[in-house]
């Protein structure tokens, strides 16, 4: 698995109303979407990969 996921749209961080730029696994259990700011806030694991989480990349934009 990737270590990025493109999706259509940005869901809305689960931690305030910003665009979610990640959906990882959480230092406090469950999965969650994040804003850069949250996900190095609430991040279980400093890497990306199978199992810790993906940054989210619209499927428009190009690398």
């Amino acid at each position: 698995m990737s270590s990025e996921v493109k999706v259509n749209e940005l869901p809305k961080c689960s931690f305030c109303n910003e665009k979610a730029r990640y959906d990882f696994a959480t230092r406090i259990g469950p999965w969650a979407f994040a804003c850069e700011r949250h996900y190095l806030q609430w991040r279980a694991y400093a890497d990306l990969g199978t199992g810790q989480g993906q940054r989210l990349v619209l499927a428009d934009q190009s690398n």
